[in-house]
């Protein structure tokens, strides 16, 4: 396999711009990090958007926040997310009170499953948070019925956006649908720039103790909680610069998958679509599916694969992992790589 790449273009942008850094001097809490909350305001169509140093902190971060002041201490998550996510409820001090099953169709969870949980949860709603994680690029379908049910109900919804930026949904950027958000710019992601990540929200208050706590409210030093997660000068350069170019990284993307798409549907494989007219994804994962039926059995040909989204779960979902594979779509992957997997799925059958 090929390595990951970053845009030539990002690369030139960050050499152009890191020296200026070193001279001011400024390598932290520095213009940097401020034109990446700029830009990201812009991209996402949202009131706040507060840089951190991962996207587990943000999401650790928010999960603190809402337990201090706003009562929170029960939390949901879903089966098929990454283990991290259930660590993070522990370490944020909550009461893991059932985790949501998911579907082979979305590997997320339906607006039905979500329903189907809160009917088994007998405590008061309002000291319950949900965090539903996105998955494989695109946004949960569900998500807008899931907001407005969290909201009628006064259950806090935070979306895991790790595998979603530059994802859309009903013209709505990934992040902006529950209270808060979280994306991750880790260094095997769609969007990528080796680490760190922003918490966006429209929600004043929530962007107001976020910016707070990153520095531990050294200046106002009103709250009881915070730490030191901010983003360094550098870094936050670096996401800058690879930000500039999503829409060229994603659209790329595409391309590789169309000649996926191609193979599918001659082969009737199915796939998770990530374009139709609601949703448009960024194929952080290209994933095929195969419901009721280990997705070995019917691609035993199929080596060529990038990890799936996930080999393990964490509730009830127990089939999904053996039901779905991904192949391999990075930013400009190399032909040969995906001629010799299109040469694996004609074997197959």
């Amino acid at each position: 396999m090929g390595l990951i790449k970053l845009s030539k273009k990002s690369v030139a942008f960050f050499k152009d711009n890191q020296d200026k850094i070193f001279k001011t001097g400024k390598l932290a809490e520095g213009p940097w990090n401020d034109q990446l909350s700029k830009k990201i305001k812009k991209i996402a169509n949202v009131k706040n958007a507060i840089p951190v140093n991962s996207n587990g902190s943000g999401l650790v971060a928010l999960l603190l926040i809402y337990k201090e002041y706003y009562g929170r201490s029960n939390i949901m998550i879903q089966s098929n997310t990454m283990y991290g996510v259930k660590t993070m409820t522990k370490t944020a001090g909550y009461n893991l009170v059932d985790i949501i099953d998911c579907r082979i169709e979305t590997l997320m969870p339906s607006y039905n499953d979500l329903k189907k949980a809160l009917a088994n949860y007998k405590e008061e709603t309002s000291k319950l948070l949900i965090m539903l994680s996105d998955i494989g690029g695109i946004i949960n379908p569900d998500i807008q019925k899931i907001s407005k049910l969290c909201k009628e109900k006064n259950i806090i919804l935070i979306e895991d956006c790790a595998h979603s930026f530059g994802s859309i949904l009903n013209n709505k950027f990934a992040g902006t649908f529950g209270n808060a958000g979280v994306y991750s710019y880790y260094s095997t992601k769609t969007i990528f720039a080796g680490e760190g990540g922003l918490v966006v929200t429209n929600d004043d208050n929530i962007g107001s103790l976020m910016k707070d706590f990153i520095a531990y409210d050294r200046f106002k030093q009103k709250m009881a909680i915070g730490c030191n997660i901010r983003l360094s000068e550098i870094q936050a350069l670096m996401i800058y610069s690879v930000i500039k170019e999503y829409k060229q990284i994603i659209k790329n993307k595409f391309k590789i998958a169309k000649k996926y798409i191609e193979i599918c549907k001659d082969l009737n494989i199915q796939y998770i679509s990530q374009k139709n007219n609601f949703m448009i994804g960024n194929y952080y994962k290209f994933t095929l599916i195969s419901p009721n039926k280990k997705i070995s059995q019917l691609l035993p040909k199929v080596k060529t694969t990038t990890s799936k989204v996930y080999d393990y779960a964490l509730g009830n979902s127990k089939l999904i992992p053996s039901e779905h594979l991904c192949l391999p779509i990075w930013f400009e992957l190399e032909e040969s790589v995906s001629d010799k997997v299109v040469r694996e799925l004609k074997a197959s059958f």
